[in-house]
């Protein structure tokens, strides 16, 4: 409690904490940055000094996400913030208050109090990020059905595609023009029990649904049904959006035993071209 040489006092407040804020940046395209990243402060308020000098402010933390990410609390669904735009800023957690110094509590009887007042502590939080990006249309489908090969098609884009099961290992994104007009891929994981949590959130904010199934894979569709009606249960959350199948590679097959569903099913051949304009129809018109 430093006083002046006469008696007086002369103590300093103490400075405030930094605040902790949450920023959406389409430099970042996931959450890898922050997977190793446990704890986030922001700086400590520094001590007041004497000469009534004021302690200095600790420095703000802003966390750099990309749009589409979501902050719960931890262990819960309720939601503190949903960054969809570029430069969202929200903040999270507020700094501490920095405590009183000696100068505030001068009276004409005590003119050099022997008092203050210590800082409070700042905001703690717990929370938990799950990033859903912006997309138009998402692309699901298990092992091998020809999703990428589809996306390709549509798309025009020369893609790295593998003939044999789980050649997708993580979520790629896509991006095609058409009629002026920006649409955005997203070509997920394998749908497989292990990937459908994932596949779920990813499919959050998707404007189209479609579910890629190879010819061949037809006869198999009850093994996968308990999955495929997970995905469609989404859209009942959004009723805006669309949901419909493609049936791949129907050029293989004579005939396509009948799917009963309540989407539209889009039977297709990138080989012979067949049925691909309806489909282009359905997405972007």
């Amino acid at each position: 409690m430093p006083k002046q040489p006469r008696g007086g006092p002369d103590g300093g407040d103490g400075g405030r904490g930094g605040d902790v804020y949450f920023l959406a940046s389409e430099e970042y395209h996931s959450l890898e940055h922050l997977r190793k990243e446990s704890l986030l402060k922001a700086g400590d308020g520094e001590q007041g000094g004497k000469n009534k000098r004021h302690g200095k402010n600790g420095r703000d933390l802003t966390i750099s996400v990309p749009p589409g990410t979501t902050i719960y609390e931890a262990g819960s669904e309720k939601v503190i913030a949903d960054l969809i735009s570029d430069g969202e800023k929200v903040k999270i957690a507020e700094g501490g208050i920095g405590g009183k110094g000696n100068m505030n509590f001068a009276t004409s009887t005590n003119q050099a109090p022997r008092k203050a007042t210590p800082g409070k502590e700042g905001t703690r939080k717990a929370i938990a990020l799950k990033f859903s990006p912006k997309v138009d249309i998402i692309v699901v489908g298990p092992p091998n059905s020809g999703k990428s090969s589809l996306i390709a098609y549509i798309t025009g884009e020369k893609l790295d595609v593998a003939s044999y099961p789980f050649s997708t290992k993580k979520p790629h994104l896509w991006t095609y023009i058409h009629d002026f007009s920006r649409y955005t891929f997203l070509d997920t994981n394998p749908l497989v029990p292990e990937s459908l949590e994932d596949i779920k959130i990813l499919s959050r904010r998707a404007r189209v649904l479609l579910c890629v199934i190879e010819s061949a894979q037809i006869g198999e569709i009850k093994k996968m049904e308990k999955l495929l009606e997970e995905i469609e249960g989404i859209s009942e959350k959004n009723p805006s959006r669309k949901v419909a199948y493609v049936i791949t590679k129907t050029d293989l097959v004579e005939t396509l035993p009948e799917k009963k569903t309540k989407h539209p099913v889009f039977p297709v051949s990138i080989k012979r071209e067949d049925g691909l304009e309806e489909l282009k129809k359905f997405l972007f018109e």
